[in-house]
């Protein structure tokens, strides 16, 4: 089953990804500095595709893998 998250890179900011939950292997909160700036993000780590920076919140991701089970 599928999660679909917005995408907080810069640039790919406010695009739609849509991610394997079941491929989900850690996600947490944290900081992600930017040439002028510092915003918060959450890192879902996807191997062995990478780490993918999202708009959504743990909890929100959370919310949506229950959601979809």
């Amino acid at each position: 089953m599928f999660i679909k998250l917005t995408n907080a890179a810069p640039a790919f900011r406010g695009k739609k990804i849509v991610i394997n939950k079941s491929s989900i292997v850690t996600f947490h909160r944290g900081e992600a500095v930017r040439d002028d700036f510092i915003e918060e993000v959450t890192y879902v780590f996807v191997p062995p595709h990478g780490t993918w920076e999202v708009e959504e919140t743990v909890e929100e991701i959370l919310e949506l893998i229950d959601t979809y089970h």
